[in-house]
Protein backbone atom coordinates (compact mmCIF):
# COMPACT_ATOMS: atom_id res chain seq x y z
CA UNK A 1 0.00 0.00 0.00
CA UNK A 2 2.47 2.52 0.75
CA UNK A 3 4.52 1.75 -2.60
CA UNK A 4 1.18 2.36 -4.34
CA UNK A 5 0.44 5.69 -3.04
CA UNK A 6 4.61 6.53 -3.41
CA UNK A 7 4.02 5.76 -6.94
CA UNK A 8 0.65 8.15 -7.45
CA UNK A 9 2.24 10.69 -5.54
CA UNK A 10 5.28 11.00 -7.65
CA UNK A 11 3.29 10.51 -11.01
CA UNK A 12 1.38 13.78 -9.63
CA UNK A 13 4.10 15.44 -8.75
CA UNK A 14 5.39 14.89 -13.00
CA UNK A 15 7.68 12.36 -13.03
CA UNK A 16 7.39 9.93 -15.89
CA UNK A 17 6.97 6.19 -15.47
CA UNK A 18 9.94 5.34 -16.12
CA UNK A 19 11.81 7.65 -13.49
CA UNK A 20 9.64 6.36 -11.09
CA UNK A 21 10.68 2.70 -11.73
CA UNK A 22 13.65 3.33 -11.27
CA UNK A 23 13.67 5.64 -8.45
CA UNK A 24 11.79 2.73 -6.60
CA UNK A 25 13.89 -0.19 -7.89
CA UNK A 26 10.65 -1.64 -10.08
CA UNK A 27 9.34 -2.79 -13.46
CA UNK A 28 8.03 0.31 -15.41
CA UNK A 29 4.55 -2.07 -15.84
CA UNK A 30 4.11 -2.35 -12.55
CA UNK A 31 4.24 1.24 -12.22
CA UNK A 32 2.41 2.00 -15.23
CA UNK A 33 -0.34 -0.93 -13.80
CA UNK A 34 -0.74 1.46 -10.79
CA UNK A 35 -1.16 4.78 -12.67
CA UNK A 36 -3.91 3.49 -14.66
CA UNK A 37 -5.46 1.38 -12.15
CA UNK A 38 -9.03 2.32 -11.35
CA UNK A 39 -9.97 3.26 -7.68
CA UNK A 40 -12.71 0.98 -6.36
CA UNK A 41 -14.65 2.51 -3.79
CA UNK A 42 -14.70 0.04 -0.29
CA UNK A 43 -18.15 -1.51 -0.56
CA UNK A 44 -20.28 -1.59 2.39
CA UNK A 45 -23.49 -4.13 2.94
CA UNK A 46 -26.02 -2.50 4.98
CA UNK A 47 -28.03 -5.24 6.84
CA UNK A 48 -31.08 -4.88 8.42
CA UNK A 49 -32.04 -5.68 11.75
CA UNK A 50 -35.54 -7.29 13.37
CA UNK A 51 -35.32 -4.88 15.99
CA UNK A 52 -35.47 -2.26 13.11
CA UNK A 53 -39.50 -2.34 12.90
CA UNK A 54 -39.46 -1.87 17.06
CA UNK A 55 -36.96 0.92 17.45
CA UNK A 56 -39.73 3.43 18.35
CA UNK A 57 -40.89 0.78 20.48
CA UNK A 58 -37.80 0.33 22.36
CA UNK A 59 -36.81 3.77 23.01
CA UNK A 60 -39.72 4.60 24.47
CA UNK A 61 -39.79 1.54 26.62
CA UNK A 62 -35.63 2.84 28.05
CA UNK A 63 -37.41 6.28 28.26
CA UNK A 64 -39.18 4.64 31.34
CA UNK A 65 -35.72 3.20 32.70
CA UNK A 66 -37.48 -0.36 31.67
CA UNK A 67 -34.48 -2.81 31.99
CA UNK A 68 -32.81 -5.11 28.76
CA UNK A 69 -34.63 -7.93 29.45
CA UNK A 70 -37.85 -6.66 30.77
CA UNK A 71 -38.26 -4.72 27.45
CA UNK A 72 -37.22 -8.18 25.14
CA UNK A 73 -40.13 -9.96 27.42
CA UNK A 74 -42.31 -7.18 26.47
CA UNK A 75 -41.57 -6.72 22.72
CA UNK A 76 -42.00 -11.46 22.80
CA UNK A 77 -45.31 -10.98 24.43
CA UNK A 78 -46.68 -8.39 21.82
CA UNK A 79 -44.66 -9.37 18.94
CA UNK A 80 -44.23 -13.43 19.59
CA UNK A 81 -41.05 -14.67 18.12
CA UNK A 82 -38.31 -12.28 18.31
CA UNK A 83 -34.18 -12.88 18.63
CA UNK A 84 -32.25 -13.76 21.59
CA UNK A 85 -31.93 -11.34 24.50
CA UNK A 86 -28.13 -11.03 23.75
CA UNK A 87 -29.42 -9.96 19.80
CA UNK A 88 -31.18 -7.31 21.59
CA UNK A 89 -28.43 -6.21 23.72
CA UNK A 90 -26.57 -5.79 20.60
CA UNK A 91 -28.39 -4.20 18.74
CA UNK A 92 -29.53 -0.99 21.31
CA UNK A 93 -25.60 -1.37 22.01
CA UNK A 94 -24.78 -0.11 18.58
CA UNK A 95 -27.64 2.68 17.74
CA UNK A 96 -26.74 3.88 21.57
CA UNK A 97 -30.15 3.39 22.38
CA UNK A 98 -30.27 4.15 26.59
CA UNK A 99 -26.52 5.37 26.75
CA UNK A 100 -26.47 8.56 28.09
CA UNK A 101 -23.85 10.77 26.65
CA UNK A 102 -21.73 12.62 29.20
CA UNK A 103 -20.17 16.03 28.75
CA UNK A 104 -17.43 16.94 31.43
CA UNK A 105 -15.76 20.78 31.86
CA UNK A 106 -11.98 20.87 32.09
CA UNK A 107 -11.04 21.27 35.66
CA UNK A 108 -8.74 23.98 35.82
CA UNK A 109 -7.00 24.88 38.90
CA UNK A 110 -4.77 27.97 40.34
CA UNK A 111 -1.00 26.74 41.51
CA UNK A 112 -0.87 25.81 44.92
CA UNK A 113 -4.78 25.31 44.76
CA UNK A 114 -5.26 21.33 44.47
CA UNK A 115 -3.44 17.86 44.55
CA UNK A 116 -5.31 14.61 44.31
CA UNK A 117 -4.15 11.57 45.75
CA UNK A 118 -4.80 7.82 44.93
CA UNK A 119 -3.84 4.17 45.56
CA UNK A 120 -2.80 1.83 42.87
CA UNK A 121 -2.30 -2.11 42.94
CA UNK A 122 0.96 -3.35 41.78
CA UNK A 123 0.84 -7.19 42.58
CA UNK A 124 3.25 -9.83 44.45
CA UNK A 125 6.24 -8.71 45.12
CA UNK A 126 9.22 -10.90 46.20
CA UNK A 127 10.34 -9.85 49.95
CA UNK A 128 14.02 -10.87 51.12
CA UNK A 129 13.29 -14.14 52.53
CA UNK A 130 11.83 -15.26 49.29
CA UNK A 131 7.86 -15.08 50.32
CA UNK A 132 5.73 -12.76 48.11
CA UNK A 133 3.42 -9.55 49.52
CA UNK A 134 0.96 -7.42 47.78
CA UNK A 135 2.60 -3.93 47.25
CA UNK A 136 0.53 -1.06 46.03
CA UNK A 137 2.29 2.64 45.00
CA UNK A 138 0.57 5.45 46.65
CA UNK A 139 0.58 8.87 44.43
CA UNK A 140 -0.17 12.45 45.09
CA UNK A 141 -0.35 14.47 42.21
CA UNK A 142 -0.05 18.74 42.31
CA UNK A 143 -2.95 19.65 39.79
CA UNK A 144 -1.36 22.79 38.36
CA UNK A 145 2.11 21.68 37.51
CA UNK A 146 1.45 17.80 37.36
CA UNK A 147 4.19 17.69 39.84
CA UNK A 148 3.79 13.83 41.14
CA UNK A 149 5.13 11.52 44.66
CA UNK A 150 5.07 8.34 44.38
CA UNK A 151 5.76 5.60 47.39
CA UNK A 152 5.32 1.90 47.52
CA UNK A 153 3.43 0.82 50.31
CA UNK A 154 2.72 -2.93 52.31
CA UNK A 155 -0.59 -1.60 53.04
CA UNK A 156 -3.42 1.17 52.23
CA UNK A 157 -4.30 1.49 56.64
CA UNK A 158 -4.69 5.13 57.84
CA UNK A 159 -1.09 5.02 59.36
CA UNK A 160 0.59 4.98 56.20
CA UNK A 161 -2.37 6.81 54.50
CA UNK A 162 -1.41 9.48 56.68
CA UNK A 163 2.62 8.75 56.61
CA UNK A 164 2.44 9.12 53.10
CA UNK A 165 0.96 12.01 52.82
CA UNK A 166 3.47 13.48 54.85
CA UNK A 167 6.45 12.62 52.69
CA UNK A 168 4.58 14.33 49.32
CA UNK A 169 4.38 17.17 51.52
CA UNK A 170 7.92 17.37 52.71
CA UNK A 171 8.88 15.86 48.95
CA UNK A 172 7.14 19.57 47.47
CA UNK A 173 8.79 21.22 50.59
CA UNK A 174 5.00 22.46 51.16
CA UNK A 175 1.29 21.48 50.97
CA UNK A 176 -1.71 22.98 48.52
CA UNK A 177 -4.70 24.64 50.00
CA UNK A 178 -7.07 21.25 49.09
CA UNK A 179 -6.36 17.81 48.80
CA UNK A 180 -8.76 15.55 46.57
CA UNK A 181 -9.05 12.12 47.37
CA UNK A 182 -10.99 8.85 46.40
CA UNK A 183 -13.26 6.81 49.01
CA UNK A 184 -10.65 4.87 50.22
CA UNK A 185 -11.40 3.20 53.58
CA UNK A 186 -8.51 4.44 54.78
CA UNK A 187 -9.91 8.15 55.16
CA UNK A 188 -13.54 7.59 54.24
CA UNK A 189 -15.87 5.85 56.71
CA UNK A 190 -19.60 6.69 54.59
CA UNK A 191 -19.99 8.79 51.90
CA UNK A 192 -24.02 9.29 51.00
CA UNK A 193 -23.91 12.19 48.51
CA UNK A 194 -24.45 14.73 51.49
CA UNK A 195 -23.86 12.70 54.07
CA UNK A 196 -19.94 12.31 54.66
CA UNK A 197 -18.54 11.07 57.67
CA UNK A 198 -14.28 11.52 57.18
CA UNK A 199 -11.76 9.11 59.70
CA UNK A 200 -11.33 11.24 62.94
CA UNK A 201 -7.47 10.67 62.55
CA UNK A 202 -7.31 12.02 59.00
CA UNK A 203 -9.50 14.99 60.05
CA UNK A 204 -6.94 15.94 62.71
CA UNK A 205 -4.26 15.65 60.42
CA UNK A 206 -5.95 18.11 58.06
CA UNK A 207 -6.44 20.18 60.72
CA UNK A 208 -2.59 19.89 62.12
CA UNK A 209 -1.56 20.37 58.20
CA UNK A 210 -4.72 22.97 57.69
CA UNK A 211 -5.20 21.76 54.34
CA UNK A 212 -9.20 20.88 53.28
CA UNK A 213 -10.21 17.58 52.61
CA UNK A 214 -12.23 16.80 49.09
CA UNK A 215 -13.82 13.82 48.92
CA UNK A 216 -15.13 12.71 45.20
CA UNK A 217 -18.33 11.61 44.31
CA UNK A 218 -18.35 7.83 44.53
CA UNK A 219 -18.16 5.75 41.38
CA UNK A 220 -17.11 8.64 39.41
CA UNK A 221 -13.32 8.69 38.83
CA UNK A 222 -13.46 11.38 36.27
CA UNK A 223 -13.46 13.77 39.39
CA UNK A 224 -9.86 13.27 39.80
CA UNK A 225 -8.77 12.70 36.77
CA UNK A 226 -5.13 13.77 36.84
CA UNK A 227 -4.13 11.37 39.32
CA UNK A 228 -6.63 8.66 37.60
CA UNK A 229 -4.23 8.83 34.84
CA UNK A 230 -1.29 8.78 36.73
CA UNK A 231 -2.53 5.52 38.05
CA UNK A 232 -2.07 4.02 34.50
CA UNK A 233 1.39 5.91 33.88
CA UNK A 234 3.01 3.92 36.68
CA UNK A 235 1.87 0.37 35.47
CA UNK A 236 2.18 0.87 32.04
CA UNK A 237 5.66 2.96 32.08
CA UNK A 238 6.97 1.81 35.59
CA UNK A 239 5.69 -1.59 36.18
CA UNK A 240 5.71 -2.84 32.85
CA UNK A 241 8.77 -4.54 31.75
CA UNK A 242 10.78 -4.27 34.90
CA UNK A 243 11.57 -6.53 37.23
CA UNK A 244 12.44 -6.13 41.41
CA UNK A 245 14.65 -8.50 43.29
CA UNK A 246 12.33 -7.62 46.23
CA UNK A 247 10.22 -4.82 47.83
CA UNK A 248 13.39 -2.87 48.80
CA UNK A 249 14.67 -2.59 45.07
CA UNK A 250 10.94 -1.42 43.94
CA UNK A 251 10.98 1.15 46.18
CA UNK A 252 14.60 2.78 44.99
CA UNK A 253 13.91 2.02 41.30
CA UNK A 254 10.45 3.86 42.03
CA UNK A 255 11.85 6.75 43.66
CA UNK A 256 14.79 7.05 40.98
CA UNK A 257 11.75 6.98 37.93
CA UNK A 258 9.94 9.09 40.40
CA UNK A 259 12.92 11.80 40.14
CA UNK A 260 14.61 11.14 36.76
CA UNK A 261 11.91 10.12 34.56
CA UNK A 262 8.10 10.91 35.21
CA UNK A 263 8.46 14.48 36.70
CA UNK A 264 11.04 14.93 34.00
CA UNK A 265 9.07 13.96 30.59
CA UNK A 266 6.81 16.02 28.80
CA UNK A 267 3.52 15.88 30.04
CA UNK A 268 0.69 14.79 27.36
CA UNK A 269 -1.55 16.86 28.70
CA UNK A 270 -0.28 19.85 29.37
CA UNK A 271 2.88 19.94 26.87
CA UNK A 272 5.35 21.01 29.60
CA UNK A 273 7.36 19.15 32.13
CA UNK A 274 6.03 18.40 35.43
CA UNK A 275 9.03 19.98 37.50
CA UNK A 276 10.13 22.88 35.37
CA UNK A 277 6.41 24.13 36.05
CA UNK A 278 6.77 23.26 39.71
CA UNK A 279 9.86 25.09 40.57
CA UNK A 280 9.01 28.21 38.39
CA UNK A 281 5.49 28.73 39.26
CA UNK A 282 3.60 26.62 41.80
CA UNK A 283 5.89 25.94 44.41
CA UNK A 284 6.02 29.70 45.59
CA UNK A 285 2.06 29.05 46.08
CA UNK A 286 2.60 25.98 48.09
CA UNK A 287 1.38 26.26 52.10
CA UNK A 288 4.16 26.16 54.55
CA UNK A 289 4.74 22.99 56.86
CA UNK A 290 3.82 23.42 59.68
CA UNK A 291 6.54 24.09 62.79
CA UNK A 292 5.46 21.02 64.68
CA UNK A 293 5.76 17.62 63.13
CA UNK A 294 2.19 15.40 63.68
CA UNK A 295 2.40 12.80 65.84
CA UNK A 296 0.48 9.85 64.57
CA UNK A 297 -1.48 7.14 66.97
CA UNK A 298 -2.86 3.73 66.88
CA UNK A 299 -6.18 3.39 67.35
CA UNK A 300 -7.90 0.98 68.96
CA UNK A 301 -11.46 -0.54 70.05
CA UNK A 302 -11.49 -2.53 73.35
CA UNK A 303 -14.51 -3.18 76.20
CA UNK A 304 -13.85 -2.56 79.66
CA UNK A 305 -14.17 -5.51 81.67
CA UNK A 306 -16.36 -6.24 84.84
CA UNK A 307 -12.69 -5.79 87.01
CA UNK A 308 -12.62 -2.02 85.62
CA UNK A 309 -9.86 -2.96 83.36
CA UNK A 310 -8.86 -3.19 79.24
CA UNK A 311 -6.62 -5.19 77.80
CA UNK A 312 -4.01 -4.00 75.35
CA UNK A 313 -0.77 -5.65 73.97
CA UNK A 314 -1.36 -8.22 77.04
CA UNK A 315 -1.01 -5.50 79.84
CA UNK A 316 -4.15 -4.46 81.95
CA UNK A 317 -5.30 -0.67 82.19
CA UNK A 318 -7.48 0.69 84.46
CA UNK A 319 -10.84 2.57 83.41
CA UNK A 320 -13.46 4.55 85.56
CA UNK A 321 -16.13 2.05 86.79
CA UNK A 322 -18.95 3.45 85.16
CA UNK A 323 -17.81 2.32 81.81
CA UNK A 324 -17.76 -1.28 82.89
CA UNK A 325 -18.92 -2.83 79.91
CA UNK A 326 -18.96 -0.18 77.77
CA UNK A 327 -16.73 0.22 74.16
CA UNK A 328 -14.10 3.00 74.54
CA UNK A 329 -11.81 4.41 72.35
CA UNK A 330 -7.79 3.29 72.90
CA UNK A 331 -5.11 5.70 71.58
CA UNK A 332 -1.45 4.84 71.99
CA UNK A 333 0.80 7.54 71.04
CA UNK A 334 4.79 7.45 71.79
CA UNK A 335 4.53 6.13 75.06
CA UNK A 336 1.46 7.32 76.46
CA UNK A 337 -2.08 5.04 76.45
CA UNK A 338 -5.15 7.12 76.51
CA UNK A 339 -8.95 6.22 77.16
CA UNK A 340 -11.41 8.41 75.16
CA UNK A 341 -14.91 7.61 76.19
CA UNK A 342 -16.55 6.67 72.89
CA UNK A 343 -19.79 8.67 73.24
CA UNK A 344 -18.55 11.98 74.02
CA UNK A 345 -14.68 11.85 72.61
CA UNK A 346 -13.58 12.75 75.99
CA UNK A 347 -10.14 11.25 77.76
CA UNK A 348 -11.38 9.68 81.08
CA UNK A 349 -7.74 7.38 81.60
CA UNK A 350 -3.99 8.15 81.17
CA UNK A 351 -1.45 5.61 81.28
CA UNK A 352 2.50 5.09 80.50
CA UNK A 353 2.31 2.18 77.97
CA UNK A 354 4.07 -0.77 79.78
CA UNK A 355 6.80 -2.90 77.99
CA UNK A 356 5.97 -6.20 80.46
CA UNK A 357 3.38 -9.22 79.92
CA UNK A 358 0.32 -9.78 82.10
CA UNK A 359 0.99 -6.66 83.99
CA UNK A 360 -1.95 -4.62 85.82
CA UNK A 361 -1.47 -0.62 85.31
CA UNK A 362 -3.80 0.93 88.27
CA UNK A 363 -5.98 3.71 89.01
CA UNK A 364 -7.23 3.26 92.47
CA UNK A 365 -9.49 6.03 91.89
CA UNK A 366 -10.96 4.19 88.84
CA UNK A 367 -12.66 1.82 91.05
CA UNK A 368 -15.71 2.24 92.84
CA UNK A 369 -16.05 4.22 96.26
CA UNK A 370 -16.31 1.22 98.10
CA UNK A 371 -13.54 -0.64 96.50
CA UNK A 372 -10.75 1.72 96.95
CA UNK A 373 -9.45 0.75 100.30
CA UNK A 374 -5.76 -0.04 100.65
CA UNK A 375 -4.55 -2.95 103.01
CA UNK A 376 -3.90 -0.18 105.89
CA UNK A 377 -7.25 1.64 105.53
CA UNK A 378 -9.08 -1.70 105.39
CA UNK A 379 -6.88 -2.45 108.63
CA UNK A 380 -7.91 0.65 109.97
CA UNK A 381 -11.82 0.55 109.22
CA UNK A 382 -12.04 -3.03 110.25
CA UNK A 383 -10.00 -1.72 113.72
CA UNK A 384 -13.01 1.02 114.37
CA UNK A 385 -15.44 -1.36 113.72
CA UNK A 386 -14.29 -3.60 116.54
CA UNK A 387 -12.93 -0.86 118.93
CA UNK A 388 -16.80 0.31 118.25
CA UNK A 389 -18.51 -3.27 120.17
CA UNK A 390 -15.65 -3.06 122.97
CA UNK A 391 -12.49 -3.56 124.89
CA UNK A 392 -12.43 -7.53 124.46
CA UNK A 393 -13.41 -7.41 120.58
CA UNK A 394 -10.29 -4.51 119.99
CA UNK A 395 -8.53 -6.87 121.78
CA UNK A 396 -9.31 -9.60 120.02
CA UNK A 397 -8.49 -7.60 116.64
CA UNK A 398 -5.30 -7.06 117.87
CA UNK A 399 -4.51 -10.81 118.68
CA UNK A 400 -5.80 -12.11 115.12
CA UNK A 401 -3.90 -9.22 113.98
CA UNK A 402 -0.93 -10.10 115.01
CA UNK A 403 -1.02 -14.20 114.60
CA UNK A 404 -2.34 -14.10 111.66
CA UNK A 405 -1.11 -11.16 109.17
CA UNK A 406 -2.03 -12.70 105.90
CA UNK A 407 -5.88 -14.19 107.02
CA UNK A 408 -6.57 -11.59 109.46
CA UNK A 409 -9.35 -10.20 107.80
CA UNK A 410 -11.21 -13.53 107.23
CA UNK A 411 -11.63 -14.13 110.88
CA UNK A 412 -12.65 -10.67 111.98
CA UNK A 413 -15.11 -10.65 109.18
CA UNK A 414 -16.88 -13.70 110.11
CA UNK A 415 -16.73 -12.23 114.27
CA UNK A 416 -18.78 -9.02 112.41
CA UNK A 417 -21.08 -10.67 110.86
CA UNK A 418 -22.59 -11.77 114.22
CA UNK A 419 -22.54 -8.18 114.80
CA UNK A 420 -26.78 -7.68 113.36
CA UNK A 421 -27.44 -11.18 115.00
CA UNK A 422 -25.98 -10.73 118.56
CA UNK A 423 -25.87 -6.69 119.30
CA UNK A 424 -22.98 -5.28 120.86
CA UNK A 425 -23.41 -6.11 124.17
CA UNK A 426 -24.15 -9.96 123.63
CA UNK A 427 -21.24 -9.70 121.42
CA UNK A 428 -18.71 -8.00 123.19
CA UNK A 429 -19.77 -10.07 126.60
CA UNK A 430 -19.28 -13.50 124.62
CA UNK A 431 -15.69 -12.18 123.13
CA UNK A 432 -14.69 -11.27 126.93
CA UNK A 433 -15.53 -14.86 127.82
CA UNK A 434 -13.83 -16.97 125.10
CA UNK A 435 -10.84 -14.46 125.63
CA UNK A 436 -10.69 -15.48 129.08
CA UNK A 437 -10.08 -19.08 128.02
CA UNK A 438 -7.72 -17.50 125.05
CA UNK A 439 -9.87 -18.34 122.28
CA UNK A 440 -10.57 -16.35 119.38
CA UNK A 441 -12.37 -18.72 116.91
CA UNK A 442 -15.41 -17.31 114.88
CA UNK A 443 -17.24 -20.30 115.94
CA UNK A 444 -16.33 -20.79 119.39
CA UNK A 445 -17.87 -17.11 119.92
CA UNK A 446 -21.07 -18.14 117.89
CA UNK A 447 -21.61 -21.00 120.10
CA UNK A 448 -21.17 -19.02 123.31
CA UNK A 449 -23.75 -16.31 121.70
CA UNK A 450 -26.36 -19.04 120.81
CA UNK A 451 -26.54 -20.57 123.74
CA UNK A 452 -26.29 -17.86 125.71
CA UNK A 453 -23.12 -18.46 127.59
CA UNK A 454 -21.72 -15.28 127.57
CA UNK A 455 -23.38 -14.90 131.44
CA UNK A 456 -21.93 -17.62 132.83
CA UNK A 457 -18.92 -17.26 135.76
CA UNK A 458 -15.66 -18.50 134.68
CA UNK A 459 -14.68 -21.39 137.41
CA UNK A 460 -11.02 -21.08 138.65
CA UNK A 461 -9.93 -24.23 138.20
CA UNK A 462 -10.65 -23.80 134.24
CA UNK A 463 -8.75 -21.30 134.32
CA UNK A 464 -6.12 -22.68 135.67
CA UNK A 465 -6.24 -25.32 133.30
CA UNK A 466 -5.78 -22.45 130.71
CA UNK A 467 -2.66 -20.97 132.39
CA UNK A 468 -1.34 -24.42 132.72
CA UNK A 469 -1.20 -25.10 128.97
CA UNK A 470 -0.14 -21.51 127.92
CA UNK A 471 2.84 -22.12 130.45
CA UNK A 472 3.65 -25.39 128.95
CA UNK A 473 3.64 -24.04 124.78
CA UNK A 474 -0.03 -25.15 123.73
CA UNK A 475 -0.88 -23.97 120.50
CA UNK A 476 -4.26 -22.48 119.82
CA UNK A 477 -5.97 -24.34 117.10
CA UNK A 478 -7.68 -21.54 114.32
CA UNK A 479 -11.30 -22.24 113.89
CA UNK A 480 -12.04 -19.68 110.98
CA UNK A 481 -15.40 -21.42 110.42
CA UNK A 482 -14.69 -24.50 108.49
CA UNK A 483 -13.20 -26.97 111.29
CA UNK A 484 -15.35 -26.39 115.08
CA UNK A 485 -14.00 -24.78 117.71
CA UNK A 486 -14.57 -27.99 120.08
CA UNK A 487 -12.62 -30.21 118.20
CA UNK A 488 -9.11 -31.94 119.66
CA UNK A 489 -6.30 -32.26 118.31
CA UNK A 490 -4.84 -35.91 118.32
CA UNK A 491 -0.96 -36.29 118.51
CA UNK A 492 -0.26 -39.73 116.78
CA UNK A 493 -0.15 -43.01 118.76
CA UNK A 494 -1.42 -40.97 122.23
CA UNK A 495 -4.87 -41.93 124.19
CA UNK A 496 -7.37 -40.05 125.47
CA UNK A 497 -7.96 -40.93 128.58
CA UNK A 498 -9.51 -38.02 130.95
CA UNK A 499 -10.90 -34.68 130.11
CA UNK A 500 -7.49 -33.15 131.90
CA UNK A 501 -5.58 -34.68 129.54
CA UNK A 502 -7.63 -32.53 126.66
CA UNK A 503 -7.62 -29.44 128.12
CA UNK A 504 -3.67 -29.46 128.15
CA UNK A 505 -4.00 -30.57 124.35
CA UNK A 506 -5.86 -27.18 122.96
CA UNK A 507 -7.60 -24.08 124.20
CA UNK A 508 -10.23 -24.31 121.88
CA UNK A 509 -12.62 -27.35 122.83
CA UNK A 510 -16.52 -27.71 122.81
CA UNK A 511 -18.39 -25.46 125.00
CA UNK A 512 -20.20 -28.29 126.97
CA UNK A 513 -17.17 -28.76 128.38
CA UNK A 514 -16.81 -25.20 130.18
CA UNK A 515 -20.04 -25.50 131.39
CA UNK A 516 -20.25 -29.11 132.88
CA UNK A 517 -20.49 -28.85 136.77
CA UNK A 518 -17.19 -30.37 138.26
CA UNK A 519 -17.48 -32.45 141.52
Amino acid sequence: MYTQITIKTLYAQGKGITEIANMLGCHRNTVSKIINAKVKEKQTRVRSSVFDAYKAKIEELKRQNISRFRIWEILKGEYGEIPTYNALCKYMQVNSIGIVKHAFVVQNTSPGEESEVDFGYAGLIPTASGSFVKVWFFIMTLAYSREAYYEAVLDQSIETFIKCHIHAFESFGGLPERVKIDNLKAAVIKHRRYDIELNEQYLEFASHYCFVIAPCTPRQPWEKGKVESGVGYVKKNFLAGRTFADVNDLKAQLHAWMRNVANMRLHGTTKKVPHEVFITTEKQYLRKLPENPYTFYVTLSRKVAANCHIHVDNNYYSVPSRLVGELVEVRIQDHILSVFESTASTCVATHLLSSGKGEYITNPSHYPAHKTYSQTTLQAKYEAQMRDIGPSAHELFLKVLQRDKGLWRIGVGKILSLLPLFGKEKLEAAIKRALSFQATGYKTIKNICENNLEGLEIEPTLLESVETVKTNGGNEKRDWGGVSGGEEQKEEGEAENTEEMKAEKTLDRDLSYYTKKRS
